[in-house]
C-alpha cells in the first residue's frame, strides 16, 4: 500500500493475537487521511480499543505494519506532541483541580507557566467549563469529568485526537451534548 497525500494514520495488513491466542485484528487495512473524523463501531471485543491502542503507541501488531504521520506511532510520541487519548474513563488526578488536571501535560512538556495556565483556560472555556477551574473531581458529575479528559488532550493541540469511548458510561442526554460538543469543537 503506498502512502497517500495528507494521509494521517494507515494500518497495512495488521495482524493483532494477544498472548491468550486472541485474535482481535486480523489483516486490517485502513487509510485515514487528514482533516477525516473516523469512528469505529462494531461489538464489544472486535478491536475498536486495539486498533487505537496501537496508534497512539500503547500496543504493537503482531504483523503488519501501522503508521502514524508515515512514521511508527512510539517515534511519533517520542519526537512529538501530535497524538493525544482520551480515555474511556476520565482518568482525572482527584488531588488536583480541573484546572492543574488540565494543566499537567503542559507541564510534563516544559511549557512556560504563564502560556500553559492561558492554553489550559482557553480549552476549559471551549468544553464549557470555565466556572469550574478550582473544582475538584470528586464535585463534578461524569459528562464535566469527560470535557476535563477532553480539554486535557486538546490542551496539547494535537494533530490527532484518539478516543475511546469517552461517552460510554454517560447517560444518552450527556452524550449527545458532549457528542454535540465535540463535533463544534472539531
Amino acid at each position: 500500500m503506498e502512502v497517500v497525500k495528507g494521509e494521517v494514520v494507515s494500518f497495512q495488513h495488521v495482524d493483532k493475537v494477544y498472548h491468550s491466542g486472541t485474535v482481535a485484528l486480523s489483516q486490517f487495512d485502513l487509510s485515514i487521511a487528514d482533516g477525516e473524523f473516523i469512528s469505529f463501531l462494531g461489538p464489544s471485543g472486535c478491536g475498536k480499543s486495539t486498533a487505537l491502542r496501537m496508534v497512539a503507541g500503547l500496543g504493537e501488531a503482531t504483523n503488519g505494519r501501522v503508521k502514524v504521520f508515515n512514521q511508527s506511532p512510539k517515534d511519533v510520541i517520542k519526537h512529538s506532541n501530535d497524538i493525544a487519548y482520551v480515555f474511556q474513563e476520565a482518568n482525572l488526578l482527584p488531588w488536583r483541580t480541573v484546572l492543574d488536571n488540565v494543566l499537567l501535560p503542559l507541564e510534563i512538556r516544559g511549557i512556560n507557566k504563564e502560556k500553559r495556565k492561558e492554553c489550559a483556560v482557553e480549552v476549559l472555556e471551549m468544553v464549557g467549563l470555565k466556572d469550574y477551574l478550582h473544582a475538584y473531581p470528586r464535585q463534578l458529575s461524569g459528562g464535566m469529568k469527560m470535557r476535563v479528559s477532553i480539554a486535557r488532550a486538546l490542551a496539547a493541540k494535537p494533530k490527532l485526537l484518539l478516543m475511546d469511548e469517552p461517552f460510554a458510561a454517560l447517560d444518552e442526554m450527556t452524550r449527545q451534548t458532549l457528542q454535540m460538543d465535540l463535533l463544534q469543537i472539531w
